[in-house]
């Protein structure tokens, strides 16, 4: 991004750098052509006669490229100025009146001015063969370079602030239009190159070369578009600013012998004849538009309040537009949506009346209120009706004679005199209506009708915004609070699986949702035993995860005081009965190893039945009676526990595990089952408990054909190995022999 930064930094520095190069390339290309041409007629006036004509060619040429440069010049300093009417009419004022003022003097230099000016008067001798005027003194040579340079840059400075005016709201066809208008002046002044000026008559050719000029310069002069965005202030001023420009330019700048200037346009002609062509035509064109500008704006006067409150509609339109991308708080918005037609003029009063989505009542709330008190509106309008009709039609409702309406009870001295209410629409889902009131009868017409329809849209679509914004907040916190609920979840569950001798254990547990209601857990009770418990809280969610994390205090306390499974459950019911809902219930399955006796003791609470197979290839489930926990808060939970009594082998695999596992169901819609858990178990007995439990879960996953499981699974797999026997045992023990044969058996079979 900082180098981004530099980049374009350094571009603009270049861009700003190379522009400057330009203008003063431009600039100075000026000042040389300038000074030759002041030469040229330095050396007209030490002669005393006309020059040859390639001379005057080159003259000409000289002068030609001087303005050229000098337009653009002037076009790289106007390029990115962008200045308001009025700025544009006391700018040219200004200028004009000091070019004015300036060329006063210019034209006293040498002798005073006079009042019927001829050539020999203002410094000029005729020549008889060639009709050339050849300066006789140096203030003549002066004056006309001056007075021509303060003309051809007032010309210049003249057609580009105008141009901003007559392009302004630009299409093509005006831009057009624009360089058609200036070309057409270019032309008809270039027709006059190496012409003699006839003070009586112009050329036929030259004459018909300014026709297509005037008739551009017409068209141009009514682009006015800039007049209706005016406010009544700006229009008065550019009013005045015109009629004063406009009698400059007729008194004035004209330069013609009649005006202020006597004997000007003389000096002006005989210095250029097509830069003379061009200034008259710019000046020309300059009174043209003023004029029209004038009568524009007289006539725009009248409804410059009209317009203006259509401006101030369309700017708070636009301002709540914005708003859809800025604003986010539903009471703010609403402040804002209320208030937006009230500061613009279209209404006295204005409430919005809003839906609840959640309630799924069509009984609208007073969001806010804008102009009256919420009691004062409640007291005057019947709002529900009227949104009930507003609910109905999909469209505006105007009450024109609002004192009329059965469903207004304002007075004569509450100004109520017409109601608009416009329904608030976004995604086909009326979200609510504005209400807005005017203190006249009739008080709307169908353009304010139709403004209020188009505010309406924008506003329905900022509060829709608004909604989904804050669900989508609530969302986000609801997914992180339940991010950090799933995390300390996982922390309850055993982050180190033991590792007694004599068993190998291997245990997970995944929700289907952000956090569930699957506990396994381990404790070890003493040195020899240690207690395993697997559950399955009823339902998924943030409330199983509760009611899962009580599971847990009460495992890792109870465990330790009543460790055989029949006590452990008796208590757990108990100690579970005041916090489970009555719709809720925990299914437990509850172990004991005892390692020294080699004994597995487990009881069932309402819980799927563990899997055991032997080494030999015994297999069954073990399906001890018992009630879920919470089923039952008398003794009957207690009289149908059944705890089993498993003398361990070794190879024995169990596997403890929630329905998860079992209901879960391919894309065919059948389960994975309890036939298919026992024979991949038995299948694959040989496995060590982690091999056996990761092929498990595979093999799952194979039969879903998705990662993803609809309810919460766990699955613990114990594998006895037998405990280690001294060999001073009396010699041919019949177990040792008995295990030595399973290991070999095992052995055989894994080969």
């Amino acid at each position: 991004m900082l180098g981004r930064l530099k980049a374009t930094s350094s571009n603009g520095l270049l861009s700003d750098k190379a522009g400057r190069g330009r203008r003063l390339i431009l600039l100075a290309l000026f000042i040389v052509c300038y000074v030759f041409g002041f030469g040229y007629h330095f050396l007209l006036f030490s002669r005393g006669e006309p020059l040859s004509p390639p001379v005057q060619a080159v003259y000409h040429f000289l002068v030609l490229a001087a303005y050229t440069s000098l337009w653009f010049l002037f076009s790289a300093y106007f390029k990115n100025r962008r200045t308001s009417p009025s700025t544009v009419f006391w700018t040219t004022l200004v200028l004009g009146a000091v070019l004015l003022g300036i060329a006063r003097l210019v034209i006293g230099i040498g002798r005073p001015p006079v009042s019927t000016p001829n050539a020999l008067a203002l410094g000029f001798e005729v020549d008889p063969s060639s009709r050339t005027y050849v300066p006789l003194t140096l203030a003549t040579v002066v004056k006309m370079n001056a007075l021509s340079v303060l003309e051809g840059s007032f010309a210049l400075f003249l057609l580009h602030r105008f141009r901003d005016l007559a392009l302004f709201k630009r299409t093509k066809g005006s831009q057009r239009n624009w360089y058609l208008m200036i070309g057409a002046m270019t032309l008809a002044s270039v027709s006059t190159f190496m012409i003699e000026p006839d003070p009586d008559r112009l050329p036929l050719l030259q004459t018909l070369a300014v026709i297509p000029a005037v008739i551009l310069m017409v068209i141009n002069s009514f682009r006015l578009s800039w007049i209706p965005f005016l406010s009544f202030r700006g229009k008065t001023a550019s009013l005045g600013l015109a009629v004063l420009l406009l009698g400059l330019l007729v008194g004035g700048l004209l330069f013609g012998d009649a005006g202020f200037l006597p004997g000007a346009d003389t000096y002006i002609v005989n210095y250029s004849f097509p830069l003379r062509q061009f200034s008259l035509l710019s000046i020309v064109f300059g009174i043209l538009y003023c004029t029209t500008a004038f009568l524009s704006l007289l006539f725009h006067l009248p409804t410059t309040g009209d317009f203006q409150q259509k401006v101030d509609e369309m700017a708070a339109m636009y301002s709540l537009t914005s708003l859809v991308s800025q604003v986010f708080d539903p009471e703010r918005l609403a402040a804002m949506i209320t208030a937006s037609p009230v500061e613009a003029g279209t209404a006295h009063r204005a409430w919005l009346a809003i839906t609840d989505p959640q309630s799924g009542s069509l009984r609208p709330r007073l969001a806010s209120v804008r102009g009256a008190a919420v009691e004062r509106i409640r007291e005057m309008v019947d709002t529900d009706a009227f949104f009930e009709e507003v609910y109905q039609k999909r469209e505006p409702v105007l009450v024109d004679q609002a004192p009329a309406d059965h469903r207004i009870t304002a007075r004569p001295g509450d100004s109520l005199g017409s109601l608009l209410a416009v329904p608030l629409i976004a995604r086909n889902e009326l979200l609510g209506a504005l209400f807005v009131t005017k203190d006249v009868t009739h008080g709307f017409e169908q353009d304010d009708v139709e403004a209020m329809t188009v505010f309406a849209a924008q506003a329905a679509l900022a509060l829709d915004h608004a909604r989904l914004f804050e669900e989508q907040v609530e969302k986000e916190r609801l997914k992180r609070e339940l991010t950090i609920a799933r995390e300390v979840q996982h922390k309850l569950l055993p982050q180190v699986l033991p590792h007694p001798p004599g068993v190998a254990i291997a245990a997970s547990s995944v929700s289907a949702q952000e956090v569930g209601g699957d506990y396994y857990d381990f404790v070890q009770v003493d040195e020899n035993r240690l207690a395993l418990i697997i559950a399955d809280v009823s339902g998924k969610g943030t409330h199983a995860a509760f009611y899962m994390a009580e599971m847990q205090g009460i495992f890792r306390a109870v465990s330790r005081l009543a460790p055989r499974p029949i006590d452990f459950l008796v208590h757990a019911n108990d100690a579970l009965n005041m916090a489970l809902d009555k719709h809720i219930f925990i299914s437990v399955i509850y172990g004991l190893l005892d390692l020294e006796k080699e004994e597995l003791y487990l009881a069932r609470a309402g819980h799927c039945p563990a899997a055991m197979i032997g080494i030999s290839g015994e297999a069954r489930f073990l399906r001890s009676q018992g009630l879920g926990l919470g089923l039952d808060r008398g003794s009957r939970f207690q009289e149908t526990l059944v705890e089993e009594r498993i003398r361990l082998q070794p190879g024995d695999v169990f596997a403890l595990y929630t329905d998860g596992v079992v209901e879960s169901r391919n894309r065919s819609g059948e389960e994975y089952g309890y036939d298919r858990l026992l024979g991949f178990l038995k299948e694959h007995r040989y496995e060590g408990a982690h091999e056996l439990h990761g092929s498990l879960l595979e093999n799952l996953q194979a039969f879903t054909e998705d990662e993803t499981y609809d309810d919460d699974m766990t699955l613990v797999v114990l594998k006895w190995h037998g405990i280690e026997l001294p060999e001073t045992v009396a010699g041919g023990d019949s177990r040792i022999s008995r295990i030595q044969d399973d290991i070999a058996l095992a052995s055989t079979k894994t080969g």
